[in-house]
């Protein structure tokens, strides 16, 4: 999903994905100093280590959120992210601890 800046992304929207079946979620936003929306990618950053401590105290892997700084001219680099947090959540295995039971 793309937004406009990773500092707009609701962490509730993460757990909503792994609720309902993603087994993790990547976000990638612009690096320190190069946010168009000023701080937005730092605000991000603060986010989504409250959200990893969170999951953790719920007994959610932390480690299913990733979060990273990738610029769009960075297309090796992408790719290098995406190849690891593919591997990494493989390695988790699914990710049970959320989904909604829907009878």
């Amino acid at each position: 999903i793309r937004v406009p800046c990773t500092g707009r992304i609701n962490p509730f929207y993460i757990v909503k994905a792994l609720q309902t079946g993603a087994d993790g979620v990547l976000v990638s936003g612009c690096h320190p100093g190069e946010c168009h929306y000023t701080s937005g990618n730092l605000v991000a950053r603060r986010k989504f280590a409250t959200l990893k401590s969170f999951l953790n105290y719920i007994g959610v892997e932390g480690d299913r959120t990733i979060f990273t700084w990738v610029s769009a001219s960075e297309g090796d680099r992408w790719a290098q992210v995406i190849k690891g947090a593919t591997e990494k959540i493989k390695a988790l295995g699914p990710a049970n601890k959320l989904i909604k039971k829907i009878n």
